[in-house]
Formats: C-alpha cells, sequence, structure tokens
C-alpha cells in the first residue's frame, strides 16, 4: 500500500516534472525611450507697431476742436485736432501786409536805397513765412494712415507746445520685439521660424525673425550673498539685445502693447 502511495507520488512527481512550464510573465521595459528636450531660446516681448507717433501742436493754446477718438481710424492728411488760432490768424495778416509793402518799396527803391530796402523786404518776408507757420501750428495733421491709440487731451482744455495730445498708431503691420541674452542671440538670425503665444488668450502664431540688434538695449544685474560668512556679494551681467519677429496672422484680441512670450526655432 505505502509503494503504491509511493508509487503513485512518484508518477505524480513525473509527471508534474514532464510538463511544460508556463513562460515568466514580461518584465516591464526600466529603459525610457530618449525624448528631445527643446533647447530654442525663448523670451518675453510686447507687440509693437513700427508706427507709433505722438503728436502736439506747434504752438501753445487752447483746445478748440478734438475730430477724433480713441480707436477711430484715419487718413493721411486728416486735420485731427485744432487750437484757437484766431490770434495767429491775425499776426499772420499783418505780415502779409507788411511783406507786400516791404516788397513794394524794394521795387520802388533806387539804387542807393535799393540795399536797405531789400534787408526789410527780407525780414518781412521771413515774419510772414513764421506767421504761416505758426497758424499750421495751431493743427494737429495726421502725418500717415492710421488708428487713433490715444487722446490725451480734451475740449477747453489749455495745452503747452509739443505736449502730446493724441497717438497715432499703424495697426497695419504689427510686430514683436523681445529681448534676448547674449547667450541666446547668438544663434539667432533673421529669417529664423518663430513662435508667439499671446498670454492674454493663450493663443500661439507663427512668425519670422526679421532683424537682431547687434548692440544691446538693456544690461541687468544679479548679485548674490557670498559662502563663509565674509558679506561679499557677487554680481553677474546679464546683456540683453532686442529681436524683432513679423507675424504670419494676428488673432482677433490683438492689442499694442500686449505681453507675448517668443520662442525662436533654431
Amino acid at each position: 500500500m505505502l509503494g503504491a502511495v509511493l508509487m503513485g507520488g512518484g508518477f505524480m512527481t513525473v509527471r508534474a516534472e514532464g510538463s511544460t512550464a508556463a513562460p515568466p510573465a514580461k518584465e516591464p521595459a526600466t529603459a525610457v525611450p530618449d525624448v528631445e528636450v527643446g533647447s530654442d531660446p525663448s523670451a518675453s516681448g510686447t507687440l509693437e507697431s513700427p508706427g507709433t507717433r505722438a503728436l502736439s501742436f506747434a504752438t501753445e493754446g487752447t483746445v478748440t476742436t478734438l475730430k477724433v477718438k480713441a480707436g477711430q481710424k484715419v487718413k493721411k492728411g486728416d486735420v485731427l485736432a485744432q487750437i484757437d488760432s484766431s490770434e495767429s490768424v491775425e499776426s499772420r495778416t499783418a505780415a502779409y501786409w507788411s511783406y507786400l509793402s516791404a516788397s513794394e518799396e524794394l521795387n520802388e527803391a533806387d539804387e542807393e536805397g535799393h540795399l536797405k530796402a531789400y534787408a526789410s523786404y527780407v525780414k518781412a518776408r521771413n515774419a510772414y513765412r513764421k506767421a504761416e507757420r505758426t497758424v499750421e501750428g495751431t493743427k494737429i495733421v495726421a502725418p500717415f494712415a492710421g488708428t487713433v491709440t490715444a487722446v490725451d487731451a480734451e475740449v477747453g482744455q489749455a495745452v503747452s507746445r509739443g505736449a502730446a495730445v493724441l497717438t497715432l498708431t499703424d495697426l497695419s503691420q504689427l510686430r514683436v520685439g523681445a529681448d534676448f541674452t547674449e547667450a541666446d542671440v547668438v544663434v539667432l538670425a533673421d529669417g529664423q521660424k518663430a513662435s508667439v503665444t499671446f498670454g492674454s488668450s493663450n493663443t500661439t502664431v507663427q512668425g519670422r525673425v526679421t532683424s537682431v540688434s547687434p548692440v544691446p538695449v538693456a544690461t541687468e544685474s544679479s548679485g548674490s550673498a557670498g559662502q563663509g560668512g565674509g558679506g561679499q556679494q557677487s554680481s553677474t551681467q546679464v546683456v540683453r539685445y532686442t529681436v524683432l519677429v513679423s507675424l504670419d496672422e494676428l488673432p482677433a484680441t490683438a492689442r499694442v502693447g500686449q505681453a507675448v512670450t517668443v520662442e525662436v526655432h533654431v
């Protein structure tokens, strides 16, 4: 009986050893495929226009007319604003008659009095031309077609000569200006493709580098305390260069002055 059991056990053992073993479970791969980490240089920038100008009067006075408001499109030569010109017009009229009188005296002068008459004529002519410029200076005329992006005065306000009254911007060809570090700028060149991301709308558009400044526009200094308790400071200067990027298209919400992030594909 015991032999049978042993035989049976042996038989069972033989059967177990002779059976095909199940393949071991495949271990998960531990090697992670190499992933190319992007190393394209990037920098913060601003959406800007190559044509932006602050407009002012060439003489002081009180604003009598404002024909535009912010956001309005204008054509080159349009009169945008005017100050009280009554005094300037009167002065021009007086200068004009003095100019005519001096012209007549020059024509009637004999040889002896010609030089004196000519000097009076030149003086009167120049005074009249100056009076004309003063009258023209009471108006602000659009120097190019564009959009009024700021109005800094109102009717009835006294303004001084040269004080900004309006800002006119050409929105037809907006671009991005970004300041890259000198470590990044050495690999940048005109024509390289770029991605521009608008943070306010999380929209990315494509563009192309159009200009890399040959001279630095900003230098930053960063300092840190030295080790050893000596209280010494170490300073590192970061030099930046402006890079201009043209855009293939503009988001509908794009506005001059918006902050963007520029990544140039090198």
